[in-house]
């Protein structure tokens, strides 16, 4: 699930650069915006059935892949 994770992170952001720098921080980098932001929620619950709500999750909670992804796996 892990690298499923990477892979969907690194389509929303357009940039395999998130493979590698597990501790880049998304948001100030300009990886990722609002708008991808909720794009990624969507995309979560599509593919892997995770419902995340996005008042329910701060973007300093998954602001970096290694973030993101754990996160992720804390919720299935």
């Amino acid at each position: 699930m892990k690298e499923e994770l990477l892979q969907l992170l690194a389509e929303i952001c357009d940039d395999d650069v998130v493979l590698e720098e597990k501790g880049l921080d998304l948001f100030e980098s300009g990886l990722l915006d609002s708008i991808d932001y909720l794009d990624l929620l969507v995309e979560v619950e599509s593919r892997f059935n995770i419902s995340i709500a996005p008042s329910e999750v701060s973007k300093e909670e998954i602001n970096t892949p290694e973030k993101f992804v754990e996160y992720v796996i804390s919720r299935a």
